[in-house]
């Protein structure tokens, strides 16, 4: 019985995109360059040709028709000594409606018919857990962090950054005070990505609209502005984002506004980024926009704080440990998979199934 086999990792790219790059691109090539043994792959997949014997396998989103065909996968992979991770990145409810509607007729079996959930933080990995028991948290971290540029900063012209996917709601809340910020302040110019809705009712003279850009246009456009607004609701759902955009803008030495949910503990560390409410963001940007001793200060620590603590480079060793550490007990994990699944209404797996 071999017990010595080489790490390897296939990752399965079910949702190329702009998101993509940060959550699998960024990382895995990252581990590659290490010397691992690491292959991305985008769909359409054929398991035969892609994933070799021996490996883990990290499939991205895997949406199947049945929990059956689920099962089919997952017995093909441990036939081959293979662990499967399911790679979920969001709260199931924040998918597009046709996505969450088919999760819940296959009963959520890509979270529940793999051995091990891989995702982004704490909170999403506890609600996640109701589904599967086991679950490696992989935090988002930011690979290109260039120097600090407090100089952009004396500029007398203020560029706001909107680019939240997926926050209409919240933007549409503070719609009404960015107006009324945009009459006053005749410097200010609203950047506005993927948000079309609040493209329209802002003053076209006073807005740059963008449609969704891939990642390293939309790193370029942050780049080029000051102040950053992350209005964001309280809801478990939201409880379960991560923060990369707060690093992002950190890396890019823009002051960030967020609030209420999930900022709240980085934020008030950085120097008081934080608004406790959605009608808090619009006031507190301006006071970051008419003292710019503050919002130097807050960009510095912000800028900082994403080097020592949340930049790829610094992540990237415990993430080796991470998947090293989870190959080791492969076969542990495996017993557990089929003890798990042995109480569903499902064909039987075997133990002795998995070629350890």
């Amino acid at each position: 019985m071999f017990t010595d086999r080489p790490l390897r990792i296939e990752v399965l790219l079910n949702s190329p995109g702009p998101h993509a790059q940060v959550r699998i691109l960024d990382p895995f090539l990252a581990l590659k360059q290490l010397g691992i043994d690491c292959r991305i792959h985008e769909r359409p997949f054929r398991f035969s040709q892609c994933i070799r014997p021996h490996s883990i396998v990290i499939w991205q989103r895997p949406l199947p028709q049945s929990q059956l065909m689920q099962w089919e996968h997952l017995q093909w992979l441990r036939e081959r000594g293979c662990l499967l991770l399911t790679e979920w990145d969001d709260h199931p409810n924040l998918f597009p409606p046709p996505i969450t509607t088919g999760l819940h007729k296959v009963r959520m079996a890509p979270l529940e018919i793999c051995h091990v959930i891989h995702t982004s933080n704490r909170n999403l990995a506890n609600y996640l857990s109701q589904y599967n028991p086991f679950t490696l948290i992989a935090e988002n971290n930011v690979k290109e962090i260039p120097s600090l540029n407090i100089k952009k900063h004396k500029s007398k012209q203020l560029r706001v950054f909107i680019g939240n996917l997926n926050r209409s709601n919240e933007h549409m809340a503070i719609l009404d005070s960015l107006n009324l910020w945009l009459k006053r302040e005749k410097n200010l110019t609203i950047i506005v990505v993927s948000d079309r809705k609040l493209i329209n009712r802002l003053p076209p003279e006073r807005v740059e609209g963008y449609n969704l850009l891939n990642y390293k246009a939309y790193r370029h456009l942050l780049s080029t502005c000051h102040i950053a607004l992350l209005p964001l609701k309280d809801s478990c759902e939201n409880k379960c984002k991560t923060m990369i955009k707060l690093w992002e803008c950190s890396a890019e030495s823009v002051a960030t506004i967020g609030g209420p949910c999930l900022y709240n503990s980085e934020l008030r560390d950085e120097s008081q980024g934080y608004a406790s409410s959605i009608s808090g963001i619009i006031p507190l940007a301006n006071t970051f926009a008419y003292d710019l001793i503050k919002r130097e200060h807050l960009v510095r620590n912000s800028h900082a704080k994403v080097i020592s603590g949340w930049s790829l480079e610094k992540q990237l060793k415990f993430k080796l440990w991470q998947y090293k550490a989870l190959w080791r007990i492969r076969k542990s994990l495996d017993g557990q998979l089929v003890d798990r699944l042995s109480n569903k209404n499902l064909p039987c797996m075997n133990k002795h199934d998995f070629i350890y």
